[in-house]
């Protein structure tokens, strides 16, 4: 039986709103199971509150990464659509 490796646990996904963090371990109806989500509009990282502890502090440091760039642009398709990080804060625009 192959040893799992827990850095390649978490799995982090584009999509239109933010960058979802999903659990490769664990499944929910056939998909990765839901650990936070980073919202491009605000930046604000909501977590579910059963995420386990354990994974916080890499999906709290992958996130800061992208909240450090407020007011940037940030593609979120290989069609080069970027969006601006933190469009909604004051003193950003999109």
């Amino acid at each position: 039986m192959k040893k799992r490796n827990s850095k390649d646990r978490i799995f982090a996904c584009v999509f239109p709103t933010g960058i979802s963090y999903s659990d490769t371990w664990v499944e929910v109806r056939g998909d990765y199971k839901k650990l936070a989500h980073l919202f491009f509009d605000t930046l604000e990282l909501e977590v579910e509150k059963d995420c386990p502890e354990e994974l916080r502090p890499q999906i709290i440091e992958s996130a800061a990464r992208i909240q450090a760039q407020v007011g940037q642009p940030f593609n979120t398709s290989t069609s080069g659509q970027p969006i601006t990080l933190g469009y909604k804060l004051k003193g950003t625009s999109e």
